[in-house]
């Protein structure tokens, strides 16, 4: 958002974000991107960080493509 004074380690990640990156910010955002002004403490859990994405696609005019599961 344009208005939010963010971080300036925040500031520093600039441009979009991946869905590997939303992924591991939103499990720590501390670890993800030190000196971040985010005071919530992240999802533990990897469903609940998918089913958040899921969520914030539904958001988007134009959500980008979920990319395909990672072969093991």
């Amino acid at each position: 958002h344009p208005v939010f004074d963010y971080a300036s380690a925040m500031k520093a990640k600039g441009g979009g974000w991946t869905y590997d990156e939303l992924f591991g910010f939103l499990k720590q955002p501390r670890a993800y991107i030190p000196g971040t002004k985010t005071t919530f403490a992240g999802l533990r859990s990897a469903q609940d960080r998918i089913d958040l994405i899921t969520y914030l696609r539904t958001l988007s005019d134009s959500p980008v493509a979920i990319p395909p599961p990672a072969k093991k």
